[in-house]
């Protein structure tokens, strides 16, 4: 049972750490926010700006969010193990 607990656990931290990388990766190609943030810059006033600026902010601190949550648990989730392999 703990041989399928850690191999599970592997899994999950492999998953996280993938899940994250590729969220970065589209943060990091995220050019549309950059247009649309500008855009907005020079013009906060008009609903149509603020409108496309919001849409944009979603997806990009939601990545960004994604990027965070799962790359510090699965980060957070070596650091553990790796603690219980050194006490030992």
């Amino acid at each position: 049972m703990a041989v399928f607990l850690r191999a599970l656990g592997v899994l999950v931290l492999a998953l996280g750490l993938a899940t994250a990388a590729v969220a970065g990766w589209l943060l990091a190609a995220d050019a549309h926010f950059q247009e649309v943030a500008a855009a907005y810059g020079r013009h906060p006033e008009h609903a149509l700006f603020q409108a496309e600026y919001w849409a944009a902010a979603l997806r990009h601190y939601g990545l960004l969010a994604v990027v965070g949550l799962l790359g510090g648990l699965s980060l957070g989730g070596i650091l553990l193990a790796l603690g219980q392999l050194l006490r030992r």
